[in-house]
């Protein structure tokens, strides 16, 4: 019997619809609603007490998680009537994309699933973080929060479960809207969402290294601030190293998989921008860096392994986009 090569027949099509600012989105979504899983998780599983600390970053969580669909919204449908300030052309397409969130119109699944998401997370997340309004910083002296905060008291355990639940989901939902793009290798890859869970975790531990070292907090909260700080720091060694892993295997089955696949990888491989900038600088440097001042006690170098792991987010969902190539001919 002789084997064919069909591979000669294939074409190879970059994408160009799904640019940087899906890529801001992907990553500002993962962070924030790690950010929010985090804090719930440490509360609520490890019993530690920061209010100021879980309170802001949920918050922020919820911030960045919503700033970040607006890029998806601009990028997917107008970005250049936005440079170009057409006003009313960007709010037809907001009521169209939200239309289409709430009645389940004709966008692909994972977007209702992904709307979903964000909206549960920023409610249960904004409700936990104002349950603990009464001891935050700055939230604690505003009246009306800290009556909020004494109403919610009661169901704060539900809230902080309901704010770990749906964060996860946010962060995987980011790995899973790309995979069911099946003639994009790159993109239809089984590890996408794990990679990109593992990551989102990743920069969200680089966000509390960054709190726990510029902000020391007072005599009540300080070394609890301080424990958690060297944990995250241990925390984020250990999910770089699966990281590590998760790409090596994830380009390890584009390589062996099959011919598109194989076209991703050496594309990647002699990509300076994705070996050096990702890879090296926003991955493995970082991990050294981090494994130093954790376990020499350096702490200088914190805040930069920190910066640097969070470009490494950036760029790992910019280049997973930048990779998006559709392998032609794909039966339908």
């Amino acid at each position: 019997m002789i084997a064919l090569d069909y591979s000669q027949f294939l074409t190879f099509e970059p994408q160009h619809h799904w640019r940087i600012g899906i890529a801001i989105y992907l990553f500002l979504g993962g962070l924030g609603a790690s950010m929010g899983l985090i804090a719930a998780l440490y509360k609520h599983i490890f019993k530690k007490e920061d209010p100021s600390m879980f309170a802001w970053s949920t918050l922020l969580g919820v911030l960045l998680v919503n700033f970040g669909g607006i890029f998806l919204i601009l990028d997917m449908f107008v970005w250049e009537s936005f440079i170009h300030g057409h006003i009313f052309e960007i709010f037809k397409v907001l009521l169209a994309f939200f239309g289409a969130a709430l009645f389940h119109g004709n966008f692909h699944p994972w977007i209702q699933w992904g709307a979903n998401f964000i909206a549960l997370f920023s409610l249960f997340g904004t409700l936990w973080a104002l349950s603990m309004a009464d001891k935050a910083a700055i939230l604690k002296h505003i009246g009306f929060l800290k009556k909020i905060a004494n109403s919610l008291k009661p169901i704060q355990g539900f809230l902080g479960w309901m704010t770990m639940i749906f964060g996860f989901a946010v962060a995987a939902y980011t790995g899973l809207l790309l995979s069911v793009a099946p003639s994009i290798p790159a993109w239809s890859h089984p590890l996408l969402p794990v990679l990109f869970v593992i990551s989102a975790l990743s920069t969200a531990t680089a966000w509390y290294m960054l709190w726990t070292y510029f902000a020391k907090g007072g005599d009540d909260v300080k070394e609890i601030r301080e424990k958690i700080g060297h944990q995250v720091e241990w925390a984020d060694i250990g999910l770089i190293t699966f990281e590590l892993l998760a790409i090596a295997a994830y380009f390890n089955y584009l390589y062996y998989a099959y011919a598109g696949g194989k076209y991703v990888f050496h594309h990647a491989i002699t990509n300076v921008g994705f070996m050096v900038g990702f890879l090296l600088i926003g991955v493995i440097l970082p991990w050294i860096l981090e494994f130093f001042a954790a376990k020499k006690h350096i702490r200088i170098l914190v805040p930069l392994a920190a910066v640097l792991v969070l470009v490494g987010g950036f760029l790992l969902r910019y280049y997973i986009l930048k990779f998006g190539i559709y392998t032609y001919p794909w039966p339908s």
